[in-house]
């Protein structure tokens, strides 16, 4: 079951993520604010980067040590140049999957996309699922 909540605007963006970073774990980042309240806090967190690409996952676990926060990102990138000499990897596409169980046990999902990286285009929207996302 997956059912809309929630639609993010432009304005409300506080920054997408385009870069691995593990520490700290802002586990609230992408949770709109009258929401945090309802959510099981993470007291414990586990972090895994994938080395083969701008990929990690962090799962958060509440005192019983059980899950409660889990997220996934993802960013493609493309090789660029300036002046045809010198190549840099440029983000042209990221993906931030976040889920906080809630005291029922049903999640709640921030699936987030971004489509072009120069311009700042994404979209942003909140579900409810009986499980947590795989």
């Amino acid at each position: 079951m997956c059912t809309a909540l929630y639609r993010q605007s432009p304005s409300e963006n506080q920054g997408q993520w385009l870069h691995a970073q593990a520490l700290p774990v802002m586990w609230w980042q992408h949770l709109p604010s009258p929401l945090r309240a309802l959510v099981v806090a993470p007291v414990q967190f586990e972090v895994r980067q994938d080395y083969e690409m701008a990929a990690d996952r962090t799962q958060g676990y509440d005192s019983a040590h059980q899950p409660c926060f889990c997220v996934f990102r993802y960013v493609l990138t493309q090789l660029r140049s300036d002046d045809d000499e010198v190549f840099y990897e440029a983000p042209v596409y990221t993906e931030t999957l976040s889920s906080w169980r809630l005291p029922d046990d049903r999640w709640l999902v921030c699936h987030t996309t971004t489509g072009s990286a120069d311009r700042g285009e994404f979209q942003s929207r909140l579900s409810l699922r009986d499980s947590m996302p795989r």
